[in-house]
This record gives C-alpha cells, structure tokens and sequence, in this order.
C-alpha cells in the first residue's frame, strides 16, 4: 500500500429501522411509496501504516435513548475489537456535534480534533445561552470539544482544507451550520465519507433532503456539491446511516466482522 494510500473501515455500534416518510424531508411531495429503510450508526476508520484517524465516534446508547437506538457493538468495545487504543489514535475529524457523532469523543485523549469553525460558533454560542435544551447535542459532549482547544488540539475548518495527507474535508452546511464532508483516498481508490451531510443512497441519487436541518438551502447545495465531487473524482459516496453500504463491501474476517466493513 503506498504511504499516501489509506485503509478504510466503516464501524457499526447501533441501528434502528425507519420510514423514508419519517426521514426525508416532504417525502410525500416525490409520488413514491413509502418503505423501510435500516438506519446504521456508524463511526469510520481510517489507517495508514503508522497512523489512526478516526471520522466521528459514535455515542453511548444505553446511556440515553435519543431516537430508539439499538446498540449493536458499543465504541470501546468496538475498538478492543479492532485493536484500536484510543489514547493511540491521531486525529479525529468530527463531521458535525451531534450526539451520535461526537458522543465518545472524550476518548481520545492524544487526537488533534478537525471540527467545522461553523459548528463550533453554532453550538457554543447556544451552550453559553443556555438554549441547547430539545436539542440533539449536550453539554457533556461539547465538554470533550472544550478539552481538545485547551490542550491545543482542536483545528477549526472554514474552508477546504487537507487535514492529512490523503484526506480532505469541506464545509458544507445544511444538516448543521458546520457540517463536514470527508474525501479520503483509500487503498482501492477515493471514497466521499458523506457523514449526515446525505444519511441515505436516495439523498445522493435524487439530491432529497434530510428532515433535520439548520438550512434547507445549505443542504440541497450540500447534495448537489456531493454529486460534482463524485464526477470530478471519481469517488464513491458513502452515505452516513444507510445499512445498504454493508451490502456493497465486505465484512472484515474473525469476530471484528459483526460491526466492521470494509470499504477500501
């Protein structure tokens, strides 16, 4: 594997089953029958020789029920499965400060912590206001953000930027003022980690959106962006929640197969 190249593992610690009415915005609009569709919760991998970066980290379901989350693998034992120390771990690049995305983020005592300057700025300022109540983020979890700045770790993102070689992230909007598209590229070429900024294949395929968000123009431009990176690079796109993605890779061999998909 060359050094630039990086190996990507897709970890699900819970999932529930939804309804493409529940969770696309004005689905009914689009004249197309309602179905299931499996929700995964998921945190990402990504390695290179001699480092670990991880995308987002998962949160502790058994400790609040948000939307009726089934823990699958929680993420420390997620981690024992992979081999993965969390003071080890490099980087964590967080794609937005959702619960289910920065939940654990306390973990990672060591990592430089990628955030969005944009969700940073949202989130605080409603933290320091006192209005993150109904929210889905709390304060125990912007703590673990608040650590990583005053140790030093925490690298604010206005614009495109490298962060590692090999990988890049955009600020995109739309789900949350911050929100962070990922491209990494991977040992079997690049990949768009779309993280909540597309939740499911039918976001990417008809650019529909999400039913949260804090913009609806920010995140019709976010799909739309999605779509022209993919052409520009040839990437895949791998929605954030959509159980399918395990049907398109494999799972990784031994115990760790339960909860870890290969993507490249």
């Amino acid at each position: 594997m060359p050094d630039s190249a990086l190996n990507v593992i897709q970890v699900r610690y819970g999932e529930r089953v939804t309804r493409k009415s529940v969770v696309l915005h004005d689905y009914q609009r689009y004249g197309q029958p309602d179905a299931d569709l499996q929700m995964d919760y998921n945190f990402w991998v990504m390695r290179s020789a001699d480092r670990t970066i991880l995308l987002d980290t998962g949160y502790d379901i058994s400790a609040r029920d948000w939307l009726g989350e089934i823990s699958v693998v929680p993420t420390p034992d997620s981690l024992r499965l992979l081999d993965i120390d969390p003071a080890s771990v490099d980087m964590v690049i967080t794609s937005h400060f959702h619960y289910d995305h920065i939940g654990y983020l306390g973990l990672f005592t060591n990592a430089q912590v990628v955030s969005g300057q944009a969700e940073y700025d949202y989130w605080f300022g409603k933290w320091r206001d006192n209005a993150l109540e109904g929210e889905f983020t709390i304060p125990e979890h912007l703590e673990a953000v608040r650590r990583a700045e005053s140790d030093g770790r925490l690298r604010l993102i206005s614009a495109e930027a490298e962060v590692f070689p090999g990988i890049t992230v955009y600020p995109v909007g739309g789900h949350c003022p911050g929100e962070l598209l990922t491209l990494v590229r991977s040992a079997s070429g690049p990949k768009i980690m779309a993280a909540d900024a597309a939740h499911f294949y039918e976001q990417v395929e008809n650019e529909w959106p999400f039913f949260a968000f804090t913009s609806l123009t920010e995140m019709k431009a976010a799909l739309a962006f999605i779509n022209k990176l993919a052409a520009e690079t040839g990437a895949e796109v791998i929605p954030g929640h959509d159980g399918r993605v395990r049907d398109k890779h494999p799972s990784l061999p031994g115990p760790a197969g339960r909860i870890a998909t290969a993507l490249g």
